[in-house]
């Protein structure tokens, strides 16, 4: 599955995370897009600044070698998703029927920057809700989780490893990172 939400590259500065992190929002979505974008920028920067801690998966030294030797592409698009649309793709890529909370359409070798990640809105604020979680806390394990999957991670130990890294300074992101 290969950028299926590529949308037009946006010029970025040299080694800034917080310009190579693309965010499409919809309607309705009570987080905004600068919030979004924070969160993803301190998970990315969790790993561009402390190389080899992600976690102790091969799969991730492959990810943090391909995110270093990003210079000027985006590095993570984010499109937020109605889940009528997040409902699409997931029947289309995945074979399920229904909504998801996210899915991670990772770049190929050749591609530069990490992938695409695609959030059901309505999902993401049902589960909150029925997790009896807020609803910014569960975003973030959303991001976590779709990162991992981007960085090369399938559900199990290593992947729990690598979100539980992630999130470790996610939650003090701002959205003046936008």
């Amino acid at each position: 599955l290969h950028y299926p939400l590529r949308r037009q590259r946006q010029m970025c500065i040299r080694d800034s995370p917080v310009n190579r992190v693309q965010v499409s929002s919809v309607a309705g979505c009570p987080v905004p897009r600068s919030e979004w974008r924070g969160w993803l920028t301190a998970m990315l920067e969790r790993i561009a600044m402390q190389p080899g801690r992600v976690c102790s998966a091969p799969e991730c030294a492959g990810a943090e070698r391909k995110l270093r030797a990003c210079r000027d592409d985006m590095l993570v698009e984010l499109a937020l998703m109605h889940d009528a649309e997040i409902a699409v793709l997931n029947a289309a890529h995945l074979g399920c029927a229904g909504p998801t909370n996210i899915l991670s359409f990772p770049a190929s070798p050749e591609e530069a920057g990490l992938g695409v990640l695609a959030l059901g809105v309505e999902t993401w604020l049902r589960e909150a809700t029925l997790y009896g979680q807020e609803t910014e806390e569960h975003a973030r394990h959303l991001l976590a989780h779709g990162l991992a999957h981007l960085l090369g991670h399938d559900h199990g130990p290593a992947m729990d490893e690598c979100c539980a890294f992630l999130l470790e300074k996610s939650a003090e992101a701002s959205s003046c990172t936008a």
